[in-house]
């Protein structure tokens, strides 16, 4: 009996240590999996295309007889062309990846989905999401006002929309209305497209 009492305060220790070390584990629950939607590029829609040319009597809207490429160079108009979209929660990544800011926080608010602009902390227009379609806004813009000896000028592109307003209205470096656009080096251009994503159904082989 007192062989058996000894042995017994002699692995005290022991359990109560392995007892402590057992309640002392956590058990990390896993992560959830990112859900993730893949968007195969569909096609390319016109939005509008319009152009402004000064003349001694003020603006002429001339669009119908000019074209894209003759005020931006091919290469740019293809710049922000992706053939996927990768949706991870509320992520969006361009595919092919080009720039950091291929790959954006984003939330959708009456079928509009917006961009977190992280340089100037903004949410920017991106475009639409219809079921299983996403349509990216592609903006390109070129803006010329001759104020002798001085010219104001811009040209590039964005994602987002052109209109009217960035162009024509109060502020001193614009035109009032394509009426002030008196001189024959002024110029007032945009043109936006859409491109169009289909959700993904089945994995890609």
């Amino acid at each position: 009996m007192k062989l058996n009492y000894f042995a017994y305060l002699l692995m005290l220790p022991l359990l109560v240590s392995s007892c402590s070390k057992s309640n002392d584990e956590t058990i990390i629950p896993e992560e959830p999996q990112p859900k993730e939607s893949i968007y195969l590029f569909l096609k390319e829609d016109l939005i509008d295309f319009k152009v402004y040319k000064g003349s001694l009597n003020g603006g002429i809207e001339v669009s119908k007889t000019e074209k894209p490429e003759s005020f931006w160079n091919p290469y740019k108009l293809i710049d922000l062309k992706y053939d996927t979209l990768i949706v991870r929660n509320d992520s969006i990544f361009e595919r092919p990846e080009k720039y950091e800011k291929n790959n954006f926080r984003f939330r959708v608010s009456n079928d509009t989905i917006y961009q977190w602009n992280r340089y100037a902390e903004f949410w920017a227009l991106y475009g639409l999401k219809k079921d299983d379609i996403i349509e990216h806004y592609v903006s390109f813009y070129s803006f010329q006002k001759a104020t002798p000896p001085y010219l104001f000028a811009e040209n590039g592109h964005n994602d987002g929309l052109v209109d009217s307003t960035r162009y024509f209205g109060t502020n001193e470096y614009v035109f009032k209305s394509p009426k002030n656009m008196i001189s024959v080096d002024d110029l007032a251009t945009w043109y936006n497209t859409k491109h169009v994503f289909k959700k993904l159904t089945t994995d890609p082989k």
